[in-house]
């Protein structure tokens, strides 16, 4: 039978669209395989892909199909396809609007952040400048009256020298007398009534108040100057025995410089010796005495060390997991003015944190300026965010799990040292028994 003449010229237009793609490739399938989706954002690739692939086979529908263009096409390829590309473009425009308003959000914020932080310093310095305002008041107005009671002093200072060069000539005539006795009775009985009629007339306490109402304050003391602290430790096992070190390097001080002062001599783990002196000047001029007046034997034997001093550390309690250390070192400066100095340089350093028992929060420990650790330890808390966070001095104690030493940890062990029980401080061998608990520092 014969073949319908519509399939005749689809098979017609098949073959010959057949071959026209393999004469021309086909450029939308090539552009929808070479989409990346990191050119992209998030989603859109996917759409972006969908859409194409719906156009490819629409259009290789019409092409198969030979269809003339006309209205009803162009209609149709609008409403199923370019008004999807249209939609994804409205879509990333509205999403760059978002972004630029929450940028413009954002800048926003910083700014209304330096402002209140300028502002809050602003306010402390002020009342800082108001505070040594009254001092310099009090000053100026003590000032006039100074200067006036104290050449008054010096006159009267004058006239009593005056009048006992007057009176001693007198008193010597008198002694010499015969009544001199009388005379004696007589200055000691005026004297005695002078004594009890000023102890009668005893002064009020609004007149002690009213005498010191003009009187400065006392400044408060400075800061005592730190110890000085020196180490002399064995730098093998053959010479652990404590009072032969001491007697030696003491006898040492005692010989060629007997004037040093120290405030105690204590021992140390591994028989070693630490002598404290009042200030870091003093414990170097000791140890300057041991290297030039000890043998080279003996320095060969010991090291003289002068340990470094810790820098004071504080822990913030229950802190709230999401806070990261630079999020907490902004939020302790923006509402704690005396954590930074007048170029907002803070006084402390964040260092890390430690998990809390509530596993929705942390502890974060904190290294402070040594110059401001009293005036923040003396503060009842720090505020953070919207709260007052509880503090307190943190101090971190290192020992050794191999020798259970203080002071250093495992990594920092001596390697010939072999690995000792954690109760009776013997070395751990095998077969090792324990005689019971004894602490390997107190040992010795």
């Amino acid at each position: 039978m014969g073949r319908k003449k519509g399939e005749n010229n689809v098979e017609e237009g098949g073959s010959s669209s057949s071959v026209s793609n393999t004469e021309l490739p086909n450029e939308l399938q090539i552009l929808i395989q070479s989409l990346d989706p990191d050119d992209f954002y998030e989603e859109v690739q996917e759409t972006l892909r969908v859409l194409l692939t719906e156009f490819d086979k629409a259009s290789t529908t019409a092409i198969y199909s030979r269809l003339e263009w006309g209205e009803k096409i162009r209609n149709k390829f609008t409403l199923d396809h370019f008004s999807g590309f249209v939609d994804l473009v409205k879509n990333l425009c509205g999403r760059l609007k978002n972004k630029d308003a929450d940028i413009y959000d954002l800048q926003n914020v910083m700014s209304d952040c330096e402002l209140s932080l300028a502002r809050a310093k602003i306010w402390a310095l002020e009342k800082e400048k108001a505070v040594l305002q009254a001092k310099l008041d009090i000053h100026n107005e003590i000032s006039p009256s100074l200067e006036k009671i104290i050449p008054k002093l010096d006159e009267l200072r004058e006239v009593n020298n005056q009048k006992i060069m007057e009176e001693i000539p007198k008193i010597i005539k008198n002694v010499a007398c015969p009544d001199m006795k009388q005379s004696l009775e007589s200055a000691s009985k005026q004297i005695i009534d002078e004594v009890k009629k000023n102890g009668v007339e005893t002064r009020s306490f609004a007149q002690v108040a009213l005498q010191s109402k003009h009187l400065t304050p006392r400044s408060s003391l400075p800061p005592s100057e730190p110890e000085g602290i020196l180490l002399i430790k064995s730098k093998d096992d053959s010479h652990r025995d404590y009072e032969i070190k001491q007697k030696l390097f003491l006898d040492t001080l005692q010989s060629h410089s007997p004037e040093v002062r120290l405030r105690s001599v204590n021992k140390i783990y591994g028989g070693g010796i630490k002598l404290v002196a009042a200030n870091t000047d003093e414990i170097l001029n000791i140890r300057v005495v041991f290297k030039e007046h000890c043998t080279e034997e003996t320095l060969d034997k010991f090291d003289l060390v002068i340990p470094n001093r810790r820098t004071p550390q504080i822990i913030l309690y229950n802190i709230t997991r999401d806070v990261d250390q630079e999020k907490l070192k902004n939020g302790l400066l923006a509402k704690n003015i005396f954590l930074a100095d007048s170029t907002n340089k803070p006084h402390f350093k964040v260092e890390f944190k430690i998990a809390a028992r509530n596993p929705r929060f942390n502890h974060w420990v904190l290294s402070i300026n040594p110059k401001k650790f009293n005036d923040i330890m003396n503060k009842e808390g720090l505020y953070f965010q919207f709260s007052r966070l509880r503090f307190a001095e943190f101090i971190l104690i290192r020992q050794c799990r191999k020798c259970f030493g203080f002071g250093h940890t495992t990594s920092k062990c001596d390697p010939q040292e072999k690995q000792h029980c954690d109760k009776c401080s013997e070395i751990k061998e095998e077969g090792h028994r324990c005689r019971g608990p004894r602490c390997s520092n107190c040992k010795d």
